[in-house]
């Protein structure tokens, strides 16, 4: 609107005293900048327009105002081209003097304009906060994950044909198989899917069901990264809503009308149009007075962060050379153009007077993979995204699949469908649209008025309209360009003046939508984690008894089987002591069978007795040996058959007891050695059974000479003087008959002859019986030495207790098997038990974690619900 106007035009969306305010400060701001309105006159009031002014009012001086009203009526097709001046109406919006309005209504619109600032910046901090807090909760769920990896449920898109592609269309088909070998896929809630943390598994057909094998690490590691991808949302948000200046994105299909779209916004040919997709990079197009009014472009190399104070981060390029600018995607990332536009504030969307705005133009979705990733990227910093459509493609794959991400955040998005007036039947082309955008944004299909436009924009910047004549829609109202100026007119009221909706709802409606789905999530794991509780109890009470038992079981078994070692090895003891002592001692009374040939063979006698003694002692040890060695391998059986009412066959090792391995050792055969000298006197060996034994004197039996002796030891205890008088007078009449008898002889017998004869008996008899005994007696001194060395090397102890020690050693081993095969049951049973003590402990804790988290989710979500937005406005 240029110069004054005398006439007011009023409408039920009457929009007083000002917008809402820019953001930048806490004060509200005039919808116009001071020079705007200096340039409206106070021209006199007429008649006409006395109806508009409070009574007495008129001819007074009151202050200047502008009444801004959108109208639904006749346009002017006399709005600016390429920067020309314009004409002093727009779109039946006039400016009045200020005698249009009063004092008092003045006041109350910047009463109202204040106060709704004072709301918008209360609802941004607060929304400040909000995600504050909402980052907290994914940082505790990162590291909740990375401790416990979080249970995720396989989902499986039941809107994946409407949202993301046609039915007919081959990719959807193979997205479909993907999931369609997973029995009964899990969906992470009854009513809805996840929103935010959804997490998409793209695989090729045959590879079957790779989602259903995945294991924990590896979705734990995916969960990571949607939770990483989650704050730098979040972080992307606080900027958008921290910084004052609203950044508008508009993308589409390649060959859309995006550029020709942005150049009807601008009323002149700025950006360069082709039938061919001509714009590569992206482009941000900004009000030219922030480069002290100077029109050029910064073209910002890749890997450079684009700074306007810093020269060395772009180049410097003219307007005119976007012709070629656009191609070098190889070479710039983005193109800064500062542009000027001639047009009042009320016109212009760039000099709003109001608030800062970035135009943005980005290249087609389908260009190229890499463009597409950072156009996905890019619409995160992105206030308000308007997707032009191609009317004749309608939506595609990748703008489906565009829109439904930008959904997360953006509720309403504004959709141009372009080149509309190239359509013939457009009812049907606007049905098929509207079916297309219900599932993909609802709000924005709810909106349809207000959000939804076909237009021509290549037409917006002809004054004569449709360069083919055709009239325009019924509802033109006899305008060139109703549809477009009606786009440009919501566009300008939802940035400027529903400041609220287009720069705080989109993080409203993502803080809600990411609360639901941590609730969800956390929801599923508590639930998870409670019904896992029962079925890890029941187990724990399965399991400890079992350990209990086996543990009671080993030590009954090795107590039985101690038992029987030691039994086994005290009875080869005892075996063997009783054995050996009794070969040592009858081994001198029994002949040995070794002949004796003469005192000419005296020495081989000698040696052949001993060998025969030492060796009849050797055999009464290896007979204890042999004797162990059959107690062993009976007492091995019964240790196997103890440990096999405890253990399957397959738990004891298949050993093999071989008897002739023990008592095979040097050492064994070293402590069986006996050693003994021969000496002649070893020959002489006198004794009375022997001597009556060799003249033939035949002794009383041992029985009877057992009673004499019995009988002598008692009266030899009475005393000598007992046996004096018991005895004495039977001795001395014995002497006296003995004398008597004597006196008979001669006394030459018994003087010369008898003595010699008495002598020679005396001497020869001994000559005679050593002679004759020397075999015997050599026999009994051998076995008389033997005996004596063997008591000096404690040979019987030693070699008893070292055939029992065998014994025990040999037991060992399959009692070791026994106990091996206990203890790997009571270590089994145990590790279950305390890993289920591990695992309810962490259920526990991580109930306690989701419960907790669950309600301050819950009293959060509350919180950002509250916040009143629509009333900002």
């Amino acid at each position: 609107m240029n110069g004054s106007s005398d006439t007011s035009q009023t409408d039920s969306t009457d929009v007083k005293g000002g917008l809402p305010g820019s953001g930048n400060s806490d004060s509200p701001q005039s919808p116009f900048s001071p020079a705007s309105a200096s340039s409206v006159s106070s021209s006199p009031v007429s008649a006409s327009d006395d109806i508009t002014l409070v009574a007495n009012s008129a001819g007074k001086k009151v202050p200047k105002v502008i009444h801004y009203q959108p109208q639904r009526g006749t346009f002017d097709e006399t709005t600016a081209v390429n920067g020309d001046s314009g004409s002093s109406t727009f779109r039946g919006v006039s400016s009045l003097a200020s005698a249009a309005t009063t004092a008092s209504s003045s006041a109350a619109a910047a009463a109202q304009a204040r106060v709704s600032q004072l709301q918008y910046n209360h609802n941004r901090v607060a929304l400040d906060r909000s995600i504050n807090t909402a980052a907290e909760f994914v940082h505790e769920l990162r590291q909740e994950n990375k401790t416990q990896p979080i249970h995720y449920p396989m989902t499986e898109d039941p809107d994946l044909d409407a949202r993301l592609n046609s039915r007919d269309s081959r990719i959807a088909i193979m997205r479909q198989k993907s999931y369609s070998d997973s029995p009964e896929p899990t969906s992470t809630s009854e009513d809805s899917p996840f929103q935010i943390l959804k997490i998409f598994f793209r695989f090729d057909p045959a590879s079957g069901d790779v989602v259903g094998n995945l294991d924990k690490g590896a979705l734990a590691s995916l969960i990571d990264d949607k939770l990483s991808q989650v704050l730098r949302h979040l972080s992307s948000l606080k900027d958008r809503i921290d910084d004052t200046s609203s950044k508008v994105l508009v993308t589409g299909d390649l060959n859309s009308g995006k550029s020709a779209f942005c150049n009807a916004l601008l009323r002149r040919e700025v950006l360069p149009e082709d039938q061919e997709p001509c714009t590569s990079v992206f482009c941000e197009i900004i009000d030219a007075l922030e480069n002290d009014g100077v029109e050029e472009v910064h073209a910002v190399p890749i890997g450079s962060k684009y700074d306007i104070d810093d020269h060395r981060t772009f180049c410097k390029f003219q307007v005119s050379d976007l012709g070629e600018l656009v191609y070098e995607a190889k070479t710039y990332s983005l193109l800064v153009i500062y542009v000027k536009d001639s047009r009042p504030p009320e016109q212009s969307l760039l000099r709003n007077g109001v608030i800062d705005i970035k135009l943005i133009d980005a290249p087609g979705l389908n260009l190229d993979s890499y463009h597409t990733t950072q156009l996905y990227s890019r619409q995160e910093e992105i206030d308000l995204v308007v997707f032009v459509v191609n009317a004749e493609n309608h939506f595609t794959l990748s703008g489906r699949e565009f829109i439904s991400s930008a959904a997360n955040d953006k509720n309403l998005i504004f959709v141009v469908v372009n080149k509309f007036d190239q359509i013939k039947n457009k009812d049907r082309c606007r049905g098929m649209i509207m079916q297309q955008l219900q599932p993909l944004s609802p709000e924005t299909f709810k909106n349809a008025d207000e959000f939804v436009h076909f237009v021509s924009a290549q037409n917006a910047i002809k004054p004569d309209g449709d360069p083919k004549g055709d009239p325009d829609e019924p509802d033109n109202n006899g305008d060139g360009r109703p549809d477009f100026d009606r786009l440009e007119a919501s566009l300008r009221n939802f940035i400027l003046e529903k400041r609220s909706l287009s720069k705080l709802l989109p993080a409203k409606t993502y803080l809600c939508k990411l609360y639901d789905d941590i609730a969800r999530l956390a929801e599923i794991n508590e639930k998870l984690y409670k019904d896992s509780r029962s079925a890890i109890k029941a187990q724990f009470d399965e399991v400890s008894p079992q350990y209990k038992d086996n543990v009671q079981n080993s030590v009954k078994v090795n107590e039985a089987i101690m038992k029987l070692i030691e039994d086994s090895s005290e009875k080869a003891y005892d075996y063997s002591r009783a054995h050996i002592r009794e070969v040592i001692d009858g081994v001198g009374q029994a002949p040995l069978g070794v002949a004796f040939k003469g005192y000419s063979d005296i020495s081989r006698f000698a040696i052949s007795t001993q060998e025969g003694v030492i060796n009849r002692i050797l055999e009464s040890v290896a007979e204890s040996e042999d004797f162990a060695r059959n107690n062993t391998s009976c007492a091995i059986d019964d240790i196997r058959r103890i440990g096999r009412q405890y253990l399957d066959e397959g738990s004891m090792p298949a050993t093999k007891f071989v008897p002739e391995a023990m008592y095979s050792r040097k050492r064994d055969l070293f402590q069986r050695r006996i050693d003994t000298t021969f000496s002649f006197t070893d020959f002489v060996d006198p004794s009375l059974e022997s001597f009556c034994k060799v003249c033939g004197v035949k002794l009383p039996s041992r029985t009877i000479s057992a009673v004499i002796w019995a009988a002598f030891s008692k009266l030899w205890k009475t005393g000598l003087s007992g046996l004096v008088v018991m005895y004495g007078p039977h001795m001395f009449s014995t002497m006296t008959g003995i004398q008597s008898m004597s006196s008979l002889l001669p006394q030459a017998v018994t003087k010369k002859v008898l003595p010699w004869t008495v002598m020679g008996i005396c001497i020869g008899l001994p000559i005679y019986y050593f002679y004759k005994d020397a075999p015997r007696a050599y026999q009994r001194k051998v076995v008389k030495k033997i005996k004596k060395e063997l008591e000096n090397e404690d040979y019987l102890s030693v070699n008893s207790l070292r055939i029992s020690k065998e014994v025990r050693k040999v037991l060992n081993y399959p009692a070791n098997d026994v106990s091996i095969g206990l203890n790997a049951l009571i270590e089994t049973s145990n590790s279950k038990r305390a890993k289920l003590i591990r695992e309810m402990k962490k259920g526990e804790s991580c109930t306690e974690f989701y419960g907790e988290l669950i309600g301050r989710v819950k009293q959060q979500r509350n919180i950002v619900e509250s916040y009143d937005l629509i009333g900002v406005d």
